[in-house]
């Protein structure tokens, strides 16, 4: 993705000899108005213009071949690459340093640009899949509805079922959207109390069993009989494994195999989530928590997303002092994303740690 104005390959090299050309011709124009050892100003322009369009090496080779046809056209001795005098040597010097300055902050410019460009895009994305999370769900329940108003039977309790499904459906998103909100506004206050890891992971694995049954996977849970006391906010970190467990369902195909994994390491409680799904491209795999990324793979389209939910669950484990990450042997290697939280010492512990 390209910032505008900027080209790629060898064209901006080109259009800085022009250039060069072009100031030459004019220098040569008007040397003999404005004086026979008239400076770099026709080149600065050269240089600026391929800077612009190509970034800070095109302008250094457009400053170096300016640099080098002055002194061969326009200083004594003429046709000739000597320097004779320290004067002219200052000015090349000087000519090609603020050339590379310039050539430097059009490189950072140019970033910049495709950096505001792709946030447009992501923004752009963004709204286009929200649009289309809240149309599926709405259009749902008033087909649902519509059949409930038709039908004639005492007991429509299966277009009821499906409003309710849907209806919670909405309100994950409504939540989803309004914690990112509060993440980047830093509103999100966390209400600790002392609560066992193994708890954690068991109501996580409540709230997502409905679409891990729907795919058909098999779920094995491995937690450790040792206790695992953690002092967070239990619903914050339930909502962490949750998404996790939500996003293994999504990018596993029907009937892959899901674990989840609990137990303590030294000072910490590691909670993992493993699959055999998709799994995650070396080249995805640093960008899996960024906001509103998605993976490319088209089977999971209809499970829908926002793309935030590992976003979040990165931010609440770091709020809560600890961290989480994504590992994968490469594309249809399955995935595995881990949970580290610290720890609750008891009070003698800590006391041995203070002294």
């Amino acid at each position: 993705m390209l910032a505008p104005f900027r080209s790629a390959g060898f064209r901006p090299y080109a259009i800085g000899i022009a250039g060069v050309v072009i100031a030459t011709l004019l220098r040569a124009l008007c040397a003999s108005s404005l004086g026979e050892h008239l400076s770099f100003s026709f080149d600065f322009l050269a240089v600026f213009i391929a800077a612009w369009t190509g970034g800070m090496w095109p302008a250094i080779v457009t400053a170096v071949i300016s640099a080098l046809v002055g002194n061969f056209f326009f200083t004594d001795p003429y046709l000739s690459l000597g320097i004779t005098s320290v004067e002219e040597l200052l000015d090349m010097v000087i000519f090609v340093s603020v050339s590379v300055v310039i050539g430097v902050l059009s490189e950072l410019s140019l970033r910049l640009l495709e950096r505001l460009k792709k946030a447009e895009q992501e923004k752009d994305n963004f709204m286009a899949t929200v649009a289309h999370e809240l149309r599926s769900p709405l259009s749902v329940i008033y087909y649902a509805n519509s059949l409930n108003r038709m039908e004639s039977a005492e007991q429509p309790s299966d277009q009821l079922d499906v409003i309710d499904r849907q209806v919670k459906h909405l309100n994950l998103l409504v939540e989803d959207l309004l914690d990112v909100s509060r993440v980047a506004r830093g509103k999100i206050r966390l209400s600790r109390r002392p609560v066992d890891a193994a708890t954690i992971v068991e109501g996580a694995v409540e709230k997502a069993r409905p679409l891990i049954d729907g795919h058909r996977h098999s779920l094995k849970m491995e937690i450790s009989p040792e206790p695992m006391p953690l002092n967070v906010d239990p619903p914050r970190i339930e909502q962490v494994m949750t998404n996790l467990l939500i996003n293994a369902a999504k990018y596993t195909p029907d009937g892959g195999d899901i674990i989840v994994r609990a137990e303590p390491d030294g000072d910490s409680a590691i909670l993992s989530v493993c699959d055999n799904g998709v799994g995650i491209s070396q080249e995805m795999l640093p960008r899996v928590f960024d906001l509103f990324v998605q993976g490319e793979d088209g089977h999971n389209r209809d499970e829908g997303g926002l793309g935030i939910g590992l976003a979040l669950a990165r931010k609440i484990s770091e709020m809560h002092g600890g961290s989480v990450r994504a590992e994968s042997a490469g594309e249809n290697h399955g995935s595995e994303f881990t949970v580290t939280l610290p720890l609750e010492q008891p009070a003698a512990k800590q006391l041995q740690n203070a002294l």
